[in-house]
């Protein structure tokens, strides 16, 4: 078993009350939030009932056919944290994720085009530890470097939906706090 990305089989409709925001086209990627009003409040009662919050809205990642994102942290430096994704379109698309290597540092933090915390990585900076399609929805770590290939004909969305638990609805969750609170959907 990987602890990098997990499939979940959850009784959930799309996460978005209106899907049709995914509506890019550009040639670059893109990053940006999605209103709080934009959640589905199936999914939002769903997330209730299993104890959990949104920490904040959904993260929406466009990548265009074809296109590759750099390798990032959602975050300033390594640590342990695991969102939600749901993917839309760009089927195949695959996730990588990397260790740093042993003398790097952090070389370039900055905001993303929604204005959450980003720290970037130079390819001769990691190790390559691992690849995976992800699906809808997975379970992934954000908080370690990786970054999508996406290599299929078509644009890529991601919701990154960053959940917490209603105790502490600003902490979001560990790998493991992930995978105890989600065991019966894998």
């Amino acid at each position: 078993m990987n602890i990098y990305c997990r499939d979940l089989s959850i009784p959930l409709m799309h996460p978005l009350k209106d899907p049709s925001i995914l509506n890019q086209t550009g040639s670059e990627p893109e990053i940006w939030f999605a209103s709080i009003d934009d959640v589905n409040s199936e999914f939002a009662n769903w997330l209730d009932s299993q104890g959990l919050v949104m920490t904040y809205p959904p993260l929406l990642f466009y990548t265009p056919a074809g296109g590759q994102c750099g390798i990032h942290i959602d975050g300033f430096g390594v640590t342990d944290r695991a969102c939600m994704n749901f993917i839309v379109r760009g089927i195949g698309s695959i996730m990588h994720w990397y260790n740093l290597k042993p003398t790097v540092e952090i070389s370039q933090q900055d905001a993303t085009q929604a204005d959450t915390p980003y720290t970037l990585y130079q390819p001769n900076q990691v190790e390559h530890v691992h690849s995976q399609v992800v699906k809808w929805p997975s379970i992934v770590q954000t908080g370690v470097p990786h970054n999508i290939t996406n290599h299929t004909t078509e644009p890529r969305w991601c919701i990154s939906c960053d959940v917490s638990f209603k105790t502490s609805p600003e902490a979001g969750l560990t790998w493991i706090q992930a995978m105890e609170t989600f065991k019966q959907w894998m």
